[in-house]
């Protein structure tokens, strides 16, 4: 088999090697290079299933199954099942099924059924088998029914174990009150009367001394001349008194080939239980006989019980029957319930309990641990105690298990020579007590969960002041070297000092403006004035803003907004802003010489704006997040992206107050991203736009140094200290970012550094450490110069072997004396 046979018929286990091993040409679907795209499609989803699976394909009924599938079969079927017609397949069951398989070729009506009988032939007769399935049309290409899909469980251990338990119940439910032999006998006949399913037929016989001596005392579906036709095979193993499977001779009334199953009970008596034929006789089969044999020894036990109960124990019962707690008396090793009083049966929803046995009373529970603990105080005579002991219980009588808590006790009884006999059980229900504590406890947890994110705010709380100081405190830095330096050139135009002055106390100012206007967007006091103009002039005062950053990151930007088209209303104070914070986040978390670019187009009555980059990217999970407040993407100590959290939450906000919505996309980490948004367009007639002013770039200049290496992100800072230190008579050199700095220390062999702790790629500690390996710059002090100013960072710079932690804006006398001594 090749080409796409060979892709859909791969694998499958057992099911797939007979899938391989069919001479498709020869059935009536013909080559399997020649089958429909559908054929194919659904014997893949087939043979793949883990769940049992089977189709019927064409009008022929060509049939395929899986491997889950293979143990519904018998060995009669198998291999020629894989490619079989269906009726060829299926006699014995054919004329249940083909109907439904009919309505689903002709009519494309797909049916259910519910523990369906539908005997199969398998194991050598035709079984009793029970289904839950359904059947689905599979349509080919021209839209056709071209098969039929059958999605399937058997139910049949299921379906047999319901049935056996409802006799099992029925017998329980007769004979638990009965007081003679002979109405026990009816009972039972009665019972077996309706469970001729598993029980053909069957005979009570009660055998003398002698081993020929077999007496038929009543009988089930087995006439008298039935009973002498098999009675001679039964006698022959009545003297084992053990369980016995036997054949079974011609007999008049009684199946072909029919046999039975020999149960004694006691010693003077059996049972002969009819089997079925379509039914194997298995562990479950043999148990359930079993357990009617036991429900008679049982009811006779218990008839034999009642007779020699003694009149002492009735006033005895009486005393018990009063008791303010819920009491019950068990005996024998089947704990039968002697005595029950009303508060016991109220408890545990049951009524006549007395002369069943805690199985027959409680068939839910058999099989737990429960019963396990009755058995061990009637072997041991030890006492059992329970505070708080969990019992699912069917309360209603409708099979649902409620989960009840109770507080008992066991204690055994014994006769007069001291041998246990049975038990008392005393109980309360403490069920509602059990639930309020766990209410509490809840409540508890709750409280426990909300101290958790208290503090946890608590903590983004103080993180935030902390970053706060950082970022104000950086661009404060530059602004007091710069006056130092203008203060030192007596007569000297101070132009390009004067400059980065103004640069960066407006950075400082955008800060604390977004700080501002996130408070009030909060309490609803911003106030828009508006006017119509062109996008394009907006996004030339956005530019310009954010055109610092763009070349201090060395960022290729470019803008594509037309000039004119794009008329809009609204505050252009405010959307310069939205703007210039989108580009002032793309250049942030893009890497230096990264591409931005910033567009604005028209669609319908929208103008849509977006910023793209080709950064870090965001992770999906994010998304839906970077507009809140404060929510900063996952960063080291390096914060060389910077920011406050707060540019993208106020994007939001002032987006809303125009009528907008903004929305960020990104294929994930390391793919970039795009805030778009979306405003509405100016109305028509609204007055002409003036034409936009194109943004002003600022230049940035770098000095160069010997023998003290600063090592700083902002170029300004760094750029400013390098001239400083140089005019008091230092040789600098300057490095922007970690990677840089070890290339110059190579050559420049520095005696002092002087680092930025928040540094990208690596934090200054780290550059520390591999300055410290370079033979360059193996004895060089190390200076921090930071925005950090907790008590933590000042002991962990001097951790990591810095001798000086300066906070910015910082002493420059203090930094030229520490230098100067250096020098000296």
């Amino acid at each position: 088999m090749r080409g796409a046979a060979a892709t859909f018929f791969s694998g499958g286990g057992a099911a797939g090697e007979l899938m391989r091993g069919v001479d498709w040409a020869r059935t009536p679907l013909g080559p399997v290079e020649t089958w429909p795209a559908s054929l194919r499609t659904v014997v893949g989803l087939v043979l793949h299933s883990r769940h049992p699976m089977f189709l019927w394909w064409g009008p022929e009924l060509i049939q395929f199954f899986n491997d889950a599938y293979l143990p519904s079969f018998g060995v009669e079927k198998l291999p020629a099942a894989m490619g079989q017609r269906g009726a060829d397949c299926w006699p014995e069951t054919w004329a249940i099924i083909a109907p439904q398989i009919d309505d689903v070729m002709t009519r494309a009506q797909a049916t259910w059924n519910e523990d369906q009988l539908v005997p199969v032939l398998r194991n050598g007769r035709i079984e009793e088998v029970y289904w839950t399935y359904g059947y689905s049309p599979v349509f080919d290409e021209a839209g056709r029914v071209g098969g039929t899909l059958v999605v399937c469980t058997e139910t049949t251990t299921r379906v047999l174990t319901e049935r056996r338990l409802r006799t099992l119940n029925a017998l329980a439910s007769r004979t638990a009150a009965l007081s003679d032999f002979a109405e026990l006998r009816r009972a039972v006949g009665e019972v077996l009367e309706g469970a001729a399913a598993d029980v053909p037929f069957a005979a009570l016989v009660r055998v003398g001394s002698a081993t020929d001596d077999a007496d038929l005392t009543a009988a089930v579906r087995l006439s008298a001349e039935g009973w002498r036709a098999i009675e001679p095979t039964v006698r022959a193993v009545t003297s084992q008194i053990a369980g016995h499977r036997i054949a079974l001779p011609p007999a008049p009334g009684l199946a072909r080939d029919a046999e039975a199953f020999v149960a004694p009970l006691g010693a003077s008596a059996f049972i002969v239980f009819g089997l079925s034929g379509r039914l194997p006789f298995d562990d479950a089969y043999r148990e359930h006989l079993a357990r009617i044999t036991e429900h008679a020894v049982t009811a006779e036990a218990r008839i034999e019980a009642q007779r020699i109960r003694a009149a002492t124990e009735r006033a005895r019962d009486n005393l018990l029957m009063q008791a303010p707690l819920a009491t019950a008396l068990l005996t024998g090793p089947a704990h039968l319930f002697e005595l029950v009083n009303p508060r016991y049966e109220q408890m545990v929803g049951r009524e006549n309990l007395t002369g069943k046995t805690y199985a027959e009373a409680f068939p839910e529970l058999v099989g737990t641990a429960l019963p396990a603990v009755l058995d061990r105080v009637y072997e041991t005579g030890e006492p059992f105690v329970a505070e708080e002991y969990p019992v699912s219980l069917d309360l209603r009588g409708d099979g649902r298990l409620e989960q009840r808590y109770f507080k008992f006790t066991l204690e055994a009884t014994r006769n007069a020579r001291g041998r246990v006999y049975g038990m008392m059980a005393v109980a309360v229900d403490i069920t509602e007590q059990v639930n309020a504590r766990r209410v509490v406890e809840h409540a508890h947890a709750e409280r426990e969960k909300l101290l958790v994110e208290l503090e946890t705010a608590a903590r983004v709380k103080d993180e935030f002041l902390a970053m706060l100081g950082h970022e104000l405190r950086n661009p404060l830095a530059p602004i007091v070297t710069a006056l130092e330096l203008m203060r030192s050139r007596d007569g000297r135009r101070n132009a390009k000092e004067k400059e980065i002055i103004s640069r960066q106390v407006a950075h400082m100012v955008r800060l604390v403006d977004d700080l501002l206007d996130v408070s009030r967007v909060a309490r609803g006091t911003v106030e828009l004035r508006k006017e119509t103009l062109e996008i394009a002039e907006v996004a030339a005062k956005a530019v310009e803003i954010a055109g610092v950053l763009v070349e201090q990151r060395n960022h290729h930007l470019a803008v594509d907004v037309p000039a004119t088209g794009l008329s809009w209303e609204g505050d252009p104070v405010r959307l310069a802003q939205v703007i210039a914070n989108l580009l002032t986040n793309a250049a942030r978390y893009t890497e230096p010489g990264g591409h931005i670019r910033l567009a604005a187009t028209r669609e319908g009555d929208e103008i849509v704006i977006s910023v793209t980059d080709d950064g870090i990217g965001m992770a999906k999970e994010v998304l839906g997040s970077i507009f809140d407040t404060f929510f900063q993407a996952k960063r080291g100590v390096d914060r060389a992206e910077g920011g406050l959290g707060l540019g993208l939450s106020l994007v939001k906000s002032l987006v809303a107050l125009h009528g907008g919505s903004v929305q960020a996309k990104s294929e994930g980490l390391g793919k970039g991203s795009e805030l778009v948004v979306r405003l509405p367009a100016a109305p028509a007639g609204a007055p002409r736009p003036r034409s936009p002013t194109p943004p002003t770039p600022t230049a940035v200049s770098a000095a160069v140094s010997r023998r003290v290496l600063i090592v700083d992100d902002n170029a300004d800072a760094a750029d400013l200290l390098a001239a400083l230190l140089g005019r008091a008579g230092h040789v600098t050199a300057v490095a922007y970012n970690p990677l840089t700095a070890l290339d110059v220390a190579a050559s420049f062999e520095p005696e002092i550094a002087v680092l930025d702790i928040g540094l990208p790629v690596m934090d200054g500690y780290e550059l520390a450490e591999h300055l410290r390996a370079l033979p360059a710059s193996a004895g060089c002090r190390m200076i921090a110069l930071t925005g950090y100013g907790q008590p933590h960072d000042h002991a962990r710079s001097e951790r990591a072997g810095f001798e000086t932690h300066l906070v910015k804006p910082i002493d420059l006398k203090k930094l030229v004396a520490l230098i100067g001594q250096r020098a000296a």
